[in-house]
């Protein structure tokens, strides 16, 4: 079964419930009561709000209008739309650890990271907006502390340096995020944009000039065919087999 496979019945699986879940699941007369908010209620607003509309929706003024209350009912929680966007990013890390956690054996390193990859994959497609707008911040939340402090402990107990752990740390994770930022802000583009995106290599780089871009020209299909979800993978093994060679070495 492919790791993203697993993904989608992790997602099926009963969903871990908060106060701020109960909460985002009242009635549409219920908000119109302007219900107590909590740091937790705001998330998920912002997260519905934001997959639905995109990241330029999200406002104090418009978030205050989804959840009923006055905007600056949202400043008592976060301090600055900043703040809950780190929160919001928080919360997929969060969602991400729990269902690794529950499913992935620790103490195999290859499994984490390839894991740990394939939820981060499966966060920038369900949540482009928040994703392209924090993948390369630091949360400094709980979610993150945890994730950091998962992926580290599973590094070291391959019995690498403190100075290689670090190292392979920072090298996977920067890799991986920076390959779901591309994809999220991809997939935030409006949809003549994407498929203007998408359509490059057959409708340019198909029909450039054999002899002026022979290369281009002798790729154009196999190009056009790759996944990035392929690339991604790609990119994962790699960083495993790098640090299996390092381990060898």
């Amino acid at each position: 079964m492919s790791l993203i496979r697993e993904v989608d019945m992790a997602r099926r699986q009963p969903k871990i419930t908060t106060a701020g879940d109960a909460k985002g699941a009242a009635s549409p007369a219920r908000r119109d009561r302007a219900p107590a908010l909590s740091s937790e209620l705001i998330v998920d607003r912002a997260l519905e709000l934001t997959d639905r509309d995109g990241a330029a929706a999200l406002t104090m003024r418009r978030l205050g209008e989804e959840l009923g209350v006055d905007p600056t009912a949202v400043y008592r929680h976060f301090r600055d739309k900043d703040d809950l966007v780190l929160a919001c990013m928080d919360r997929l890390i969060q969602e991400a650890y729990a269902a690794i956690e529950s499913s992935v054996d620790r103490s195999d390193w290859r499994a984490v990271l390839r894991t740990v990859s394939a939820h981060s994959w499966r966060a920038c497609m369900d949540h482009p907006a928040i994703y392209s707008m924090a993948f390369h911040r630091t949360t400094g939340g709980p979610g993150e502390r945890k994730m950091v402090d998962l992926l580290l402990s599973s590094l070291a107990s391959t019995g690498l340096s403190p100075e290689r752990t670090v190292l392979y740390y920072r090298a996977f994770v920067d890799s991986m995020l920076g390959m779901c930022g591309m994809k999220a802000a991809g997939d935030s583009l409006a949809p003549p944009l994407r498929e203007k995106d998408n359509s490059a290599w057959t409708r340019i780089y198909a029909i450039l000039p054999q002899a002026e871009y022979p290369a281009a020209r002798a790729h154009a299909q196999q190009l056009a065919e790759v996944t990035e979800w392929d690339i991604y993978r790609s990119v994962t093994d790699s960083m495993i087999s790098l640090i299996e060679d390092a381990l060898r070495g």
